[in-house]
Formats: structure tokens, C-alpha cells, sequence
């Protein structure tokens, strides 16, 4: 199977996912002016999160995913790069690169949160009561 596209369109998000990574990149790009800071990924497809979970089980590689029910799949969720302007071909896995950018801009003042074993997400933190109420938008695909 041939990789689903990734999609990195902000408008795929679900509105209120939209508007806090908005609003904490434009803060993080201004705190951190040395750094690209863009989005990866946000909304996946079923086909992709399944992809990906293959990746390490049943398709060679690394472990890149540890769920198909992924907050990407609702739009809830991005994953993020960050590369130095520098060296803006270069993505950067030191992660207290990433502990100094979530220190200074702090996710949870926009209402995100980044996983403890993952660094370059982003979700909403009421991520698992919006899906609990499934309000008109919400559109898991």
C-alpha cells in the first residue's frame, strides 16, 4: 500500500482545534523568531491513521502512532516541525528544543496540550469531552 497523502490544511481542523493553533503558533513564531514552526499534519483519513499504525507491526520501520483512533482523525489534533532557520532542512528532535518552546508559549494557555511521549503533537485538551458530545462539525473521517 502506497502512503495515503498527509494533509496539512488548518481549515480541516475542527474550529475551536483551528483557532488555539492559530493563535499559539502565531505566539511561538514571535517568541521564537530563529525557528520555523509549522504544522505537519493535521486532520488524517482512516486509510492514514491505519498506515501509520502499520508502521513497526506489519510494515518495516519504527513505531510511529500507538492508536487508530487518533484525535487526528476528528480534526482535534496537528503534529508540528520545527526546523532552525539555519538549517531550515533539518527538523529538530532535540526535545529540550522542544521543552524551551512549550516553557515560553505554553500550549495549555490556548487550550492545547502536547503528549508526554510526543513532543511534536498538539491537541485540544477538552479533545476527549468534545468527542463524548459530538457537536454538529465534528466529522471523523
Amino acid at each position: 500500500m502506497t502512503e495515503p497523502k498527509k494533509n496539512k490544511d488548518l481549515a480541516a481542523l475542527f474550529p475551536e482545534c483551528r483557532v488555539a493553533v492559530e493563535a499559539w503558533l502565531k505566539q511561538a513564531r514571535a517568541t521564537f523568531p530563529q525557528f520555523n514552526i509549522n504544522v505537519s499534519e493535521t486532520r488524517r483519513t482512516k486509510e492514514r491513521q491505519e498506515w501509520l499504525y502499520a508502521q513497526g507491526r506489519t510494515r518495516p520501520g519504527p513505531v510511529v502512532t500507538y492508536t487508530l483512533d487518533s484525535r487526528h482523525r476528528a480534526g482535534l489534533a496537528v503534529d508540528l516541525v520545527v526546523t532552525r532557520k539555519l538549517t531550515p532542512f533539518k527538523a529538530e528532535w532535540d526535545w529540550r528544543v522542544w521543552r524551551a518552546i512549550y516553557k515560553a508559549v505554553p500550549p495549555e494557555k490556548y487550550g492545547l496540550r502536547p503528549l508526554d511521549f510526543e513532543m511534536v503533537h498538539l491537541e485540544l485538551i477538552n479533545s476527549d469531552a468534545i468527542l463524548a458530545r459530538r457537536p454538529a462539525g465534528l466529522v471523523i473521517t
